[in-house]
Parts: structure tokens; sequence; C-alpha cells
């Protein structure tokens, strides 16, 4: 089991998959919570650079209206 994967649930389980146990090494999603997050600042320097009304059209659909990207100082 990858215990330091960001979907691991602690018991040989994936809290992002709707599979009954953990893949290991055959898992395509398997990413550290590291790279979860270097991941997560690199979407959020993109996002951050598009055009003000295109950021809220996305902060609207899928963030609920927030934008996180914008009041973090990402640098990766």
């Amino acid at each position: 089991m990858y215990d330091n994967c960001f979907g691991s649930n602690g018991r040989n389980g994936c809290n992002i998959l709707t599979v009954h146990k953990c893949q290991q090494d055959k898992c395509s999603f398997y990413k550290s919570t590291q790279e979860l997050e270097e991941d997560r600042k690199k979407a959020y320097l993109l996002l951050a650079a598009l055009p003000p009304d295109m950021q809220r059209y996305i902060s609207d659909k899928y963030y609920n209206g927030k934008m996180p990207w914008a009041k973090s100082k990402c640098s990766v």
C-alpha cells in the first residue's frame, strides 16, 4: 500500500477512486501529497494568468465563486 499517496485512506483503500483495494504500482492516479501540492500550485498559476472574466467564470462553475489562486502566492 502507498501510505504517502494523497488518496490513501490508510486501510489499503482509496478515497479518490471507486476501488476496494489499493492498486499500488498499477495505479495511474498515484501521487504523493507533495506532488499534489506542487501540481495544485502550477494550476493556480495558470488560472491567475487568465483574463479576469475567464477567472470569474471558472470560479463560479468549479469553485463556488471562490478564487483560491488569487490569494495564494504560488511559486514552483
